[in-house]
């Protein structure tokens, strides 16, 4: 058996290989003492997403949890991540515990813990969670686990609906009249996860003109994979042409990353709709803040922030990061996400959130009277052209380590003969380039993979530059490349 570690979001293991009945219990196990040992007497709020056998792993949860002592809120359907937190918090709960496996293929479960501000525990929390783990396994320890009707009867488990509260939140936080009188006809893909029925859901209560696909449960995916990024979107931008659209709007596995396609089908990539995000709370719902990226995230921010005046902060990949500094008052950070699609606001939970992000997108669409691709047309006005591209290595750790160490210590003066002009190390290597773009290769927290990131001003230039960094990794070991 694999070591049970929780990586950049959680623990993610293969169903019936590392992902058991048994070792889910251990980590509810190793949880509850933790919250034990601190104390703890709030309830835990345990969720799930529509994964093979979530609901179960879910209740295992949740009778190890009650089984220690511990009071918890049961939710009683699946839900977004986003709606657990906020659900969370609502409740003023100690925790939770998130069932999912997120974007990942369709043979991945896994769990994710939350704090009590409504965003991913630290780090500090997950190493004490596997430290008190492994000592637990070394001695041979099994959790207890309760009966779970014989808990509801007696009120040790309180059965909860995490969604409509959650619609009710997002619904409120935008200008809902705006969004409907702009009559938008709007396309959107749960991609079977989390997200179905939920932001549709709310579309529909307001007499707005969408259409739902994959929004069924198959916890196969049909062979989809439960990321919203470009190779995954091409049946939606199908969708938009043939019903002729103004958006569509793309949910991943647990809801709480956003993918975005124009009028004419096309993806309009994460990092635009992070810029466009930034614009929009700004410009036209006049808000003021700080922003908070992760390292992989594009430089627009930084260029938009400077006419606004405004703070940037940069951090690591991973959202803890990044909800780090949105739970610091004296950050006053606005808005806080990452290159992969997740975005949370000040005013929510500091939690990414698909649901309040579509909102969001569709109150800009209407108060400025414009279709996708001329909001991009108005960012790249502001912001000169961008392009991005992300191509992940599939290789092994030791491997991963190799290419690592190689750039740590041969470090490259150019690539594509563009200028290296500094190197940050914060998170792997992040090489700023001298025509304005950047080259970030890192190793996934959650995936045996090492990412390669790049922006630049144009598309030929991105996938010029990645192509020589690429040329220097396979000098330290030859892999197929998968693409993003």
């Amino acid at each position: 058996m694999n070591p049970i570690q929780f990586g950049t979001d959680g623990w993610r293991a293969i169903i019936a290989e590392d992902f058991t009945f048994a070792n889910v219990a251990r980590v509810a196990g190793a949880l509850a003492a933790y919250y034990r040992q601190a104390g703890e007497t709030r309830p835990i709020v345990v969720g799930y997403d529509r994964r093979f056998a979530s609901e179960e792993f879910g209740r295992r949860v949740a009778r190890v949890l009650a089984g220690a002592g511990l009071p918890v809120l049961f939710c009683t359907s699946y839900a977004p991540t986003p709606a657990i937190s906020l659900l969370l918090v609502k409740e003023k709960a100690g925790g939770a515990v998130v069932i999912t496996a997120s974007h990942n293929p369709a043979e991945y479960n896994g769990v994710k813990i939350k704090g009590d501000f409504g965003g991913p525990v630290t780090p500090e929390l997950t190493a004490e969670v596997e430290k008190i783990l492994r000592a637990q396994m070394e001695a041979g320890e099994e959790p207890a686990l309760c009966d779970y009707a014989e808990a509801v009867a007696k009120k040790k488990i309180v059965e909860v609906d995490a969604v409509p509260g959650y619609q009710a939140a997002i619904e409120s936080f935008v200008n809902v009249e705006a969004i409907r009188r702009a009559g938008l006809r709007v396309v959107v893909d749960a991609l079977y996860g989390a997200g179905s029925r939920v932001l549709a859901g709310v579309l529909e209560k307001w007499g707005m003109d969408v259409t739902e696909f994959h929004a069924e449960y198959n916890p196969g995916f049909g062979g989809l994979h439960p990321e919203p990024i470009a190779p995954n979107l091409e049946f939606l931008g199908k969708k938009v042409k043939e019903l002729n659209a103004d958006v569509g709007l793309a949910t991943d596995g647990d809801a709480d990353r956003i993918g975005i396609v124009d009028e004419n089908g096309a993806f309009i990539g994460t990092q635009a709709a992070f810029a466009l995000l930034f614009m929009h709370l700004v410009e036209d719902r006049r808000m003021s803040g700080a922003v908070a990226k992760a390292c992989s995230s594009t430089s627009m921010l930084d260029k938009l922030a400077r006419k606004y005046n405004l703070p940037v902060y940069e951090t690591r990949v991973g959202f803890k990061w990044v909800c780090d500094l949105m739970i610091d008052p004296g950050k006053n950070v606005l808005l806080g996400g990452e290159e992969s699609g997740g975005y949370g606001l000040r005013g929510h939970v500091p939690e990414r959130d698909a649901g309040l992000v579509a909102l969001l997108f569709l109150e800009m669409m209407a108060q400025r009277r414009a279709s996708v691709t001329q909001l991009l047309r108005q960012l790249y006005e502001k912001v000169g052209p961008h392009a991005f591209l992300r191509i992940d290595v599939r290789t092994t750790e030791e491997r991963k380590q190799s290419a690592l160490r190689k750039l740590a210590n041969y470090p490259p003066k150019a690539f594509a003969g563009v200028k290296v002009e500094r190197v940050d190390t914060k998170d792997g290597y992040k090489l700023y380039l001298a025509n304005g773009g950047w080259v970030l290769v890192r190793p996934s927290g959650t995936e045996p993979l090492l990412r390669t990131y790049c922006e630049a001003p144009s598309d030929a230039a991105c996938k010029e530059i990645l192509a020589a960094v690429h040329k220097a990794l396979l000098a330290v070991f030859g892999r197929r490349r998968g693409g993003r």
